[in-house]
């Protein structure tokens, strides 16, 4: 299993290429940096590691999301990013 860094570094390769995506440092001393999507200016989604989990954050709703690995992140992106990119 990756380390956080290295699962991080993966995310960075998939998301970068995406459209709406980039990378956000952390916003407090301890928080992970996230990978963030915001196509109106605002955050619609958050996804960093912690503790070898991608979670993803949605602000609108304050739910976070456990996803097990980087094939499972591709699939709930390609079945709900649609609506986070119309917001």
């Amino acid at each position: 299993m990756p380390d956080d860094d290295e699962l991080f570094d993966q995310l960075g390769r998939l998301l970068g290429s995406r459209s709406g995506w980039h990378f956000e440092p952390p916003t407090t001393p301890g928080a992970p940096p996230s990978w963030c999507l915001d196509p109106g200016g605002e955050i619609s989604l958050a996804v960093n590691v912690v503790g070898g989990s991608i979670t993803v954050y949605l602000p609108d709703e304050d739910k976070e999301l456990s996803l097990d690995g980087v094939a499972a992140l591709i699939a709930w992106l390609d079945g709900n990013e649609a609506r986070f990119l119309r917001s």
